[in-house]
């Protein structure tokens, strides 16, 4: 579905989704969200499988350190 707006420089058309849409997208979203999850927590587990508790929970709290001090930065 398309809409005209009447711009000063003239007619700009944008795109107007339908909430089908938005919610199909919204799903395929979350659905991806979770596949990555799982992968990302499967990677875990066999990673601790190979190398063992004790390195792999020094390196995770090292990134989980870095990566809060990177998230809680100001802009």
């Amino acid at each position: 579905m398309n809409s005209e707006v009447t711009m000063p420089s003239g007619k700009y058309e944008m795109a107007v989704f339908t909430q089908e849409q938005l919610e199909n997208a919204r799903t395929k979203g979350q659905l991806t969200g979770w596949v990555q999850g799982a992968a990302s927590v499967g990677i875990f587990l066999l990673l601790l499988q190979f190398l063992g508790w004790i390195p792999l929970i020094l390196i995770a709290g090292v990134v989980g350190f870095v990566g809060f001090k990177w998230l809680s930065r100001k802009k």
